[in-house]
């Protein structure tokens, strides 16, 4: 075969590969796991946009079940919310997620938490690699056809030399992440992504260290879709919440968000029994077809 028709060839099967990477994902029951970060949502609803924007003729159907203060580890610090209660772990409701919302793929990002916010130590690290292999474990057996493992987001902190920095923990947990391979799993690398353009900014993407503001999840969405095969195009905030297709993508995620979580119950603070879904799938599919007029101008 002639050199060039087969760089061409090889281009060919590699832009087909990542078209169907991301086109995988249309028609598929999607649930995002996460904490805080996750629930707020910012990241989610970017996501959810750029893929009905860019995907007009697929239909995406994304459930974002983040909980504040959750980890993978099961561990919490002394006084945690002051004192209020311990922090929430993923196991205690993932059997629930798993049997009631029967997800074809799961995002997951988690470590942000897990290290409660102290120095590296083999106890702590090892209860998160427990952790996250439970969730896979347990999203195997319940048979989710994909995983896509989001390495954590930076703890955006400047320190001086020396002086302890919470980044280099999840730094450690994100390289370990990179190296687990199962059938079924991706990982995204967010960490080195946004460590990387945070390198470039004088503006810290979090003004809490933790949770990063709109652009930081334009960020996080913009990896992760690129991490699935999809690339968005570099533009403005603004111009994104001014299309109205926006609005209703992040109205249904909150909807979904609200109602989807009571479905499958949770503890934090105090036990949310799980509860019917009564008409949040009737106004959830009302605020889809909204999206679906918006979608086709």
């Amino acid at each position: 075969m002639h050199p060039l028709r087969w760089l061409f060839s090889l281009l060919l099967t590699s832009t087909l590969a990542v078209a169907a990477s991301v086109d995988s994902l249309a028609n598929q029951k999607i649930v995002v796991l996460g904490d805080s970060i996750t629930q707020g949502g910012g990241y989610v609803s970017f996501m959810d946009y750029y893929l009905q924007k860019l995907r007009p003729q697929a239909r995406f159907e994304i459930y974002p079940l983040g909980l504040s203060s959750e980890t993978v580890s099961g561990l919490s610090e002394p006084g945690h919310a002051g004192g209020k209660f311990a922090r929430p772990a993923l196991s205690e409701r993932l059997p629930r997620v798993l049997d009631k919302m029967r997800p074809d793929v799961v995002f997951a990002c988690y470590g942000m938490n897990d290290g409660i916010y102290l120095p590296l130590e083999d106890k702590r690290f090892q209860a998160f690699k427990d952790g996250i292999n439970h969730l896979l474990d347990s999203c195997q057996k319940a048979g989710v056809k994909r995983v896509i493992l989001v390495t954590p987001p930076i703890y955006d902190a400047t320190t001086k030399p020396g002086e302890f920095n919470y980044d280099t923990v999840l730094t450690a947990y994100a390289a370990w992440e990179k190296t687990l391979q199962r059938p079924g799993l991706e990982v995204v690398d967010l960490h080195t992504a946004m460590r990387t353009a945070r390198a470039k900014r004088t503006e810290v993407f979090s003004k809490d260290r933790v949770h990063p503001g709109d652009e930081g999840h334009l960020l996080m969405a913009r990896t992760i879709l690129a991490g699935v095969g999809l690339d968005t195009p570099e533009e403005p905030i603004a111009k994104i919440k001014a299309d109205p297709l926006f609005p209703q993508v992040d109205l249904l995620r909150r909807h979904r968000a609200t109602h989807w979580m009571n479905f499958t119950g949770y503890s934090r603070e105090k036990v949310v029994a799980p509860s019917p879904l009564g008409d949040a799938v009737a106004q959830a599919a009302k605020i889809q077809a909204k999206i679906d007029e918006l979608r086709k101008k």
